[in-house]
């Protein structure tokens, strides 16, 4: 009997072996800084606040107060649902005692308060919610999100000479000559900036 051929097989000049398509899903890192250079971080970038008066953000950081943190949200959900409640200006005594027997008629809708912190503040943010979990009047939602910023590659200063640094968002360029050599080289440095990638977290 004749040995059987596999009916498998591979494509013609491609290499289906484990390790290239390992090598192939695996990133590239970045190169290692040169020396003498370090990493300065930059603040993230923060969200504008909305222009309706029934939401408002309120950041938190590791070193905000945990009550003053809470009354701060504590206010604004009040001032939320104070500023939503119908006027009874103008009103005549039979339409006020109309509103009245309406289901929450003289109350107002529902107001919100976001609270945004990254980093070590995240267990903070988590405190204040798990705090108005056990209020009677607040419903409360954990939402995580991602948010990406490039930090600065910062030549260190030298002992002698002096320098310009100019820095940007993709990039750093430094400068530098040396004044006690007549007719210095000028040189120029570009550095890739290293990108980070931080965790917020908001809750309603």
């Amino acid at each position: 009997m004749a040995p059987t051929r596999s009916t498998t097989q591979g494509q013609a000049g491609r290499d289906n072996s484990p390790s290239t398509r390992q090598s192939s899903s695996t990133m590239n890192k970045l190169p290692r800084l040169p020396e003498g250079s370090k990493i300065q971080k930059r603040a993230l970038p923060r969200r504008q606040q909305p222009n309706s008066s029934k939401s408002q953000l309120i950041y938190v950081s590791a070193s905000t107060p945990f009550m003053s943190a809470v009354s701060r949200v504590r206010k604004q959900l009040d001032k939320s649902l104070k500023g939503n409640a119908p006027s009874t200006r103008g009103m005549n005594l039979n339409q006020r005692i109309d509103l009245l027997h309406r289901d929450n008629g003289t109350k107002g809708g529902n107001g919100e308060a976001i609270v945004l912190g990254t980093g070590r503040a995240i267990e903070k943010v988590l405190s204040i919610a798990a705090w108005f979990t056990e209020q009677s009047d607040c419903e409360v939602e954990v939402r995580t999100k991602t948010v990406g910023t490039v930090d600065d590659v910062v030549l260190e200063e030298e002992d002698e000479g002096f320098g310009e640094e100019s820095r940007s968002a993709l990039g750093l360029r430094r400068r530098y000559e040396e004044p006690d050599r007549p007719g210095s080289e000028v040189k120029h440095h570009g550095l890739r900036p290293d990108n980070q990638i931080s965790p917020a977290i908001e809750h309603f």
